[in-house]
């Protein structure tokens, strides 16, 4: 006796295929969730790697790295320029990354517009750091090659800046973070030890995240803003907070927002490029450019929900919020002003 092989209805399949993409839906969200705890995991390791080389520099040269130079001493070799590397640059020995340290011509200018993958630097301007970068944030600085570079590579960039300090336009142009610049600057130019660290160095950060820029695409989004656009003239315009600087001092009356390029080369002093940042507004807000552009232009921010992960100078690595107040803020950004700041303040 033959038997009848009954097959699945269209309307069986077609229930079978509504099920299964019902899972996904629930399941993608909770993937998505995993992978992203994963990157913040590797983002927290990163600013512990770099945590772990400053206190391997502190204890060789007993202070904390330099974040540049200002003014002097110049150097032979790139027409009297400064040896405006960045703090990052001085802590490859110690985060098992010799051979690009010795690759690096430290007698020329480490200034975008000067050596920047020029012969002279070309290699090591363009070799990706990865405990430089959050593997959260995949924007890519600066799409452009370096010029020089044999064979032609793409510049490569960091998430991770210096803490400056406060804006040094209401500081007497003096820092008050842990940064600080090779020359003759009294302003800038005076070496931090740890002894001068008088806030504790559980309660000074030195190393945050900020998003890097999108090598200009978000000039598209209003295409008639441009550096020199006064703020009158703007109102709302721009975009995403993350991706824009939205405001200068008061007594400016240029319009920052087309700044698109920030974290676009690791080895610069330059804020904004791969060198410092301010905390004068609050995680993920927009920034100010205000004080001296070179040191003060951006603002910590991160592509983690709710805050950014910070390095504190005793090698701690903790996650700020969002809702920090300003009070807290500026304490934990400062060295020496003296603010007690209880661990759950932040």
């Amino acid at each position: 006796m033959s038997l009848k092989r009954r097959g699945f209805t269209l309307i069986e399949l077609l229930v079978v295929i509504a099920i299964i993409a019902v899972l996904i839906a629930l399941l993608l969200p909770a993937v998505q969730s995993a992978r992203e705890a994963a990157r913040r995991s590797q983002c927290v390791n990163n600013l512990k790697q770099i945590g772990l080389a400053t206190h391997g520099y502190i204890s060789n040269n007993d202070c904390v790295p330099p974040a540049g130079a200002n003014g002097t001493p110049t150097m032979p070799g790139d027409n009297g320029a400064a040896q405006t590397f960045s703090m990052k640059v001085r802590l490859l020995p110690f985060l098992e990354q010799t051979a690009i340290y010795n690759a690096l011509n430290m007698d020329v200018s480490g200034n975008y517009n000067s050596t920047l993958g020029g012969p002279k630097n070309g290699t090591v301007v363009t070799t990706t750091i990865a405990s430089f970068n959050c593997p959260s944030d995949g924007n890519p600085g600066n799409t452009g090659n370096a010029n020089g570079a044999v064979p032609a590579k793409q510049i490569a960039p960091s998430s991770y800046f210096t803490n400056v300090g406060t804006a040094r336009q209401y500081n007497g142009s003096n820092l008050n973070g842990p940064a600080w610049f090779i020359g003759n600057n009294a302003n800038v130019g005076r070496r931090v030890s740890l002894a001068s660290v008088t806030d504790g160095t559980s309660n000074t950060l030195i190393f945050s995240e900020v998003i890097k820029g999108k090598s200009g695409q978000n000039r598209l989004r209003d295409p008639s803003v441009t550096e020199n656009t006064p703020i009158s003239a703007v109102g709302a315009a721009g975009s995403d907070y993350k991706d824009f600087q939205a405001c200068r001092s008061s007594s400016s009356t240029a319009y920052s927002s087309a700044w698109d390029y920030r974290g676009e080369y690791w080895h610069c002093q330059d804020s904004g490029r791969g060198g410092t940042f301010s905390p004068t507004m609050l995680p993920n807000t927009k920034s100010c450019n205000a004080g001296s552009a070179w040191d003060t232009r951006v603002d910590a921010a991160s592509y983690h929900s709710g805050g950014v992960n910070v390095l504190f100078l005793d090698g701690s690595v903790k996650f700020i919020k969002d809702s920090i107040n300003y009070v807290n803020w500026y304490a934990i950004a400062t060295i020496g002003n003296g603010e007690v700041v209880s661990s759950d303040s932040f």
